[in-house]
């Protein structure tokens, strides 16, 4: 008996890994990209425009903050910049300066006006204008400040980096949301998954190596079943993936490679999350 198990042990440890090396390797399937989002600062949640499950453009508010006081703030900005009264009055005022001091330069010239009364109508010139000058440039602040107040609103919007799947939404309208940095047992404030790609990454043996390429197609077969059901077979359905990334470095542990493949699931009728097969020659 004893000798058995020793024949058995040298058998299992002298067998080249060649020979145990299957025809499939089996890994299972993920969003391509699966994105977990939180606002940028603290708020209460004021809207939330989707819902679970909801395919999103890239781009597309999910929800938004309350923004009260700053919408408050940015329609005075707004009237502020677009308000030309400062720049009428200051405007009259220069014409008025400026005529006076025109007139009296011509009658210092026929010596019927002193040359003080001609000082004084330039300062006053000038004053005009430094008034004018600054009636423009608080019409110009104020349009700044309106490009200001409408960046903090846009940060207290929540979009969608990808066109995607909403997956989940954990907070409610009126409920606290946490600002990026949040504990890692926190739930995100939504989370978002590309579903129109998948990706499957599997351990390829590393005997395999010259079969593996970026770029290269390989044959995966989906099991819409478990991977331990005995009718998987059955139901799988039979794709194209497309290697996308391949490690340079074998594994020393287990002596395989790991390789990511990128499947094309427009239509949807791959389910993240099933078993598939990578079907080798």
């Amino acid at each position: 008996m004893k000798r058995l198990i020793f024949t058995l042990l040298v058998t299992l440890f002298t067998t080249p890994l060649a020979k145990a090396d299957p025809g499939t390797v089996l890994g299972y399937l993920e969003p391509y990209r699966n994105i977990d989002m939180d606002v940028a600062e603290v708020g209460v949640i004021g809207e939330i425009f989707v819902e679970e499950g909801e395919l999103v453009e890239k781009g597309e508010a999910l929800l938004s903050l309350k923004n009260n006081v700053l919408e408050a703030q940015l329609e005075t900005a707004r009237i502020q910049s677009e308000s030309t009264a400062a720049v009428i009055v200051a405007e009259a005022d220069l014409e008025v300066a400026d005529e006076r001091y025109s007139k009296l330069s011509k009658l210092r010239s026929s010596g019927t006006a002193h040359s003080s009364e001609v000082a004084r109508a330039l300062a006053e010139k000038k004053k005009a204008e430094g008034q004018l000058s600054i009636a423009n440039e608080e019409k110009k602040i104020a349009g700044f400040r309106v490009e200001e107040i409408e960046a903090q609103i846009e940060r207290r919007f929540l979009r969608s980096p990808i066109r995607g799947v909403v997956l989940e939404i954990n907070r409610d309208v009126a409920e606290t949301a946490v600002a990026t940095g949040r504990n890692n047992s926190e739930k995100p404030l939504v989370r978002v998954a590309e579903i129109e790609r998948l990706k499957l990454v599997v351990h390829v043996p590393a005997s395999r190596a010259d079969q593996l390429a970026n770029g290269k197609e390989m044959l995966v077969r989906v099991l819409q079943q478990s991977s331990l059901s005995l009718d998987r077979e059955n139901s799988a359905i039979d794709t194209q993936g497309t290697i996308e990334f391949v490690s340079p470095v074998i594994d020393l542990s287990s002596e395989t490679i790991r390789t990511r493949l990128v499947i094309e699931n427009e239509n949807g009728t791959l389910l993240s999350g099933s078993h598939a097969l990578v079907l080798f020659e």
